[in-house]
């Protein structure tokens, strides 16, 4: 059975990136690179029968590949959220 872990484009209400497998999250990040690691290590483990779906900005799914680039406009986050960024 493939196992699909999926990596939201927002964090949740904790300002933390969730990382699910199969609609259940199993994990939470402070950067979504972080939980995007996390995903790409486990699925590693898990063999040949996992999958990584990533929400873009514009909201489409789409399976996580070697050619994922940052869009070039990033909208805005919902209101009461703040992105800050470290170096």
């Amino acid at each position: 059975m493939t196992r699909v872990y999926e990596i939201p484009f927002h964090p949740g209400d904790d300002l933390r990136w969730p990382v699910r497998v199969d609609g259940v999250i199993v994990d939470r990040f402070p950067s979504r690179y972080e939980a995007l690691r996390s995903a790409l290590n486990q699925a590693a483990s898990d063999g040949g029968d996992a999958s990584i779906g990533i929400e873009g900005a514009d909201g489409v799914w789409r399976p996580f590949g070697s050619d994922a680039k940052r869009p070039s406009l990033v909208p805005a986050l919902p209101a009461g959220r703040h992105l800050s960024l470290v170096r």
